[in-house]
């Protein structure tokens, strides 16, 4: 989704606010952050009110020696409500890989939980629950609010990616490093739950062709351990491979993302678990006018491939046209009124078409260091 809490450069000196001297000297080094979203959700036959990714977190980082800096990341999804998730798959929970049980009653979840060590021009090393680096490429169309995200297979087989390290990968070593136009990025899981030591290895390479213009590809593959009783499982390992460009300049954004897996996915039906293969596409193209209005168009097709039509319809898949309109209320953190739709031809696992919905919402963004007067520290995957 649009994500536009942690994108300036930081400040390093102490902001000049009303606030407390310790307060101000603390924004220096942590920020508090969070986003609050709901929206409305216009279907054919109902009209339901639905939290969209709520969230807080805490970002921090300290100079410990020379240019290394120690830095660390904590997240929590917040659920306002009931309905939570409907819609918006960014926001499935960390389960298991084949396990579909998606909705949670906890007021608080984590998405994000890491540790890392910044070694100036030498790269960023973080340990823990992060964004993958199939995502530095992949996330380049998640910039929808409530939908998208399909065809990139980031969030895979009902989760939030963590099991085979492509979204919020758990129990991940992650090193990336700038290297002039190029940057690069490696990753190992070590879960525990497969026969190796190593569950999942990951890497990605972008590269800056122009001031606007980058194109990057990334692979993941995911030693599996599913056993026999799953349906279309031809027992050989995971696979998904992303390549894509992305252009942001002068008020427009273009992004496209090409993906291939081999058993990667997998849907529940009521007769088995079926894992399959999926050729994916995502198109997010936006244009700003003057500093309040942003109108967004694309599109989100996965299409699966090896798919066992004993048990799931053969015209199974995403299929989705995309479109939205946002009225920036505060263009610098990014908070904003919404109206975004989804129309196309869609089909569940029984063949029924997806009913066509508009969500009406707005997303408030916070963020500590703002509020003080200090630019919100970078994000360390984006800026290693």
């Amino acid at each position: 989704m649009f994500v536009p809490l942690i994108l300036a450069q930081q400040s390093i000196q102490p902001p000049s606010t009303g606030a407390p001297p310790w307060l101000s000297e603390l924004a220096t080094r942590v920020d508090v952050y969070g986003r609050l979203d709901g929206h409305l959700a216009f279907s054919k036959d109902d009209v339901s009110v639905k939290n969209n990714s709520s969230r807080v977190g805490f970002m921090a980082e300290q100079k410990v020696l020379g240019e290394i800096t120690v830095l660390g990341q904590g997240e929590w999804k917040m659920n306002l409500g009931q309905g939570d998730t409907t819609y918006n798959i960014t926001e499935n929970p960390d389960t298991s890989f084949g396990v579909f049980q998606s909705t949670t009653s906890q007021a608080l979840t984590t998405r994000l939980g890491f540790i890392g060590l910044k070694l100036g021009r030498y790269g960023t090393v973080t340990l823990g629950k992060q964004w993958g680096v199939y995502y530095d490429i992949s996330g380049w169309t998640d910039r929808y609010i409530v939908f998208g995200t399909h065809g990139s297979s980031t969030f895979n087989a009902g989760t939030d990616g963590g099991q085979t390290g492509e979204g919020r990968a758990n129990e991940a070593l992650a090193y990336r490093v700038a290297l002039g136009p190029l940057r690069l990025g490696v990753q190992a899981q070590f879960e525990g739950s497969k026969h190796g030591a190593v569950d999942t290895l990951s890497g990605s390479a972008i590269y800056q062709l122009t001031r606007g213009l980058r194109i990057g590809v990334a692979y993941s593959r995911g030693f599996l351990n599913l056993g026999t009783n799953i349906a279309g499982y031809d027992g050989r390992d995971g696979q998904a491979f992303t390549g894509g460009l992305v252009f942001d300049d002068a008020g427009w954004t273009f992004a496209l993302v090409d993906t291939w897996t081999r058993n990667h996915e997998a849907v529940s039906v009521p007769a088995a678990t079926v894992v399959y293969d999926s050729l994916g596409t995502e198109l997010f193209a936006s244009r700003r006018f003057g500093e309040h209005f942003l109108l967004v168009a694309g599109f989100d097709f996965a299409i699966p491939r090896h798919l066992d039509t004993r048990f799931v319809n053969p015209n199974y898949g995403t299929r989705d046209v995309l479109g939205s309109f946002r009225w920036l209320l505060d263009r610098k953190a990014g908070s904003f009124v919404y109206l975004e739709g989804r129309t196309g031809a869609t089909r569940d696992t029984a063949g029924e078409r997806a009913e066509d919905v508009v969500m009406l919402g707005i997303r408030f963004n916070y963020s500590l260091r703002r509020v003080l007067g200090v630019d919100p520290i970078p994000e360390w995957r984006l800026n290693p």
